[in-house]
């Protein structure tokens, strides 16, 4: 029996989903995978969890993320916009030169916590 396999048409990869995976019980969170539009939905269901059973300050690193589009800065926003309403501290580390780059054109590169 022969099989066909899927083409990916040139430009489009496949996709790789961003994952929170705890770094000890310090409150630590390394995301891995993608930062964009695709990943977005189950990313903000995933970190909604995490915020709401948080019980000390979250950190997400995002050293990481493999690939980030103006999504992934929504992301990060909608992420705070969640910690608020938790009352719930949440900042970021190793942000992506992409994600940086992204934040600096669009005006909101210092508005996050972010080391």
């Amino acid at each position: 029996m022969l099989l066909k396999r899927k083409r990916i048409e040139k430009g489009q990869a496949r996709m790789s989903p961003l994952r929170f995976d705890p770094q000890g019980r310090t409150g630590g969170f390394l995301l891995t995978g993608e930062m964009t539009f695709r990943t977005s939905a189950p990313a903000i269901r995933e970190a909604a969890s995490i915020i709401d059973a948080a019980y000390t300050p979250l950190q997400f690193d995002l050293s990481g993320v493999s690939r980030a589009d103006s999504a992934g800065v929504g992301l990060l926003i909608e992420w705070q916009r969640l910690a608020a309403r938790a009352r719930c501290e949440l900042r970021y580390t190793n942000m992506p030169k992409s994600l940086e780059s992204i934040m600096r054109v669009t005006g909101v590169l210092g508005m996050l916590p972010a080391d």
